[in-house]
């Protein structure tokens, strides 16, 4: 199973760093969710998948293409596939003219017997905020509860950011399965494992505070014992007159993981809304 996921995933880049970007569309779901660098908000559904990918057809042209530590963990019927990306352009010699390294998050379902992608979440290795971005916000009045899983997973989320942003970052660990894995803006590979993950969080304890967490249309994806939840976070500084001093636009995916009547979150991908890489990293 690992390695058939593995080179649906494969075949796939093999044609997408050739100018086709149809051989992702070929291996993703109906209701697919894509998270990218280019977006502000997900591209959701394979018609708009399609939209969005005629601009690369043709484009995206590199010619090497290497998975780093590619790890798949099935849970039922869907699969967990993460791993490290190196993308280069080469001149007509062999020598290395760019160089792109990315983190890659995929989530697969048996779909009538198939393995189709329901969730993409890309993001550079290494990347800063944009001088500037617009982030289109729903507004609904009143809110709209959160209800049935997406509750559920959201109660849990909310509560570990509680606690995030008063400078406490193990509200998350807590809810963390023992081979958790981890993306964000400035982890240099995959974070494998609780442990190494207690570690990265070590250094940020009683610094992550901030005044205000917007969670901005949260979606969830059920795939029986496995679940995706998909957000944006709008993490803000006040000033003291209550004006905004600051603020960074997040996209989140957390995977979970069902044990009994117990959730636990066994993948996290955070990265910058339209996060820019770091020129040299």
């Amino acid at each position: 199973m690992q390695d058939n996921i593995l080179e649906l995933e494969k075949a796939a880049m093999e044609r997408w760093r050739q100018g086709d970007p149809w051989g992702f569309t070929e291996i993703s779901a109906d209701d697919v969710l894509y998270v990218d660098v280019g977006q502000t908000a997900p591209i959701i559904g394979i018609d708009a998948l399609r939209a969005y990918y005629r601009q690369f057809e043709g484009v995206m042209v590199y010619q090497r293409s290497e998975f780093i530590n590619p790890q798949v963990v099935r849970v039922g019927d869907a699969a967990l596939l993460t791993y490290n990306y190196r993308s280069a352009v080469l001149s007509e010699e062999g020598d290395i003219l760019q160089e792109t390294p990315w983190n890659a998050t995929e989530v697969y379902a048996r779909l009538q017997g198939e393995w189709k992608i329901t969730h993409t979440h890309w993001s550079y290795i290494h990347q800063q905020l944009p001088a500037e971005v617009v982030v289109p916000v729903p507004v609904q009045n009143p809110p709209k509860p959160y209800e049935g899983l997406l509750g559920e997973l959201m109660a849990l989320e909310m509560g570990a950011m509680a606690r995030w942003r008063q400078g406490d970052p193990w509200g998350f660990t807590e809810i963390s399965a023992p081979d958790v894995t981890y993306f964000d803006t400035g982890t240099p590979q995959r974070i494998d494992g609780l442990e190494a993950l207690c570690e990265e969080y070590k250094p940020r304890e009683g610094k992550t505070c901030h005044d205000v967490m917007d969670f901005v249309d949260p979606h969830v994806q059920d795939l029986g014992d496995l679940a995706v939840l998909y957000y944006r976070d709008l993490t803000t500084w006040l000033e003291p007159d209550g004006s905004v001093a600051r603020r960074i636009p997040w996209n989140c995916t957390e995977v979970f993981r069902r044990t009994g009547d117990t959730w636990h979150i066994i993948h996290t991908h955070w990265s910058f809304i339209k996060g820019e890489r770091v020129e040299g990293r």
